[in-house]
């Protein structure tokens, strides 16, 4: 989830990506953004980099 939010521009290609529907993918990625205390996915990226997540 975290390498598929990181690379891509768009939740529609994510969610294909990862098999799921555009809705739970998002559900996800407010997740970890709460859970990594991002304001935006950029900040989660480096969040999550940072802890050696991705």
């Amino acid at each position: 989830m975290l390498h598929a939010m990181a690379r891509v521009d768009k939740d529609e290609i994510g969610a294909r990506e990862l098999d799921m529907s555009l809705r739970t993918y998002r559900s996800h990625v407010s997740t970890l953004m709460r859970r990594l205390g991002a304001a935006n996915r950029f900040q989660a990226a480096l969040a999550a980099r940072a802890r050696k997540w991705i």
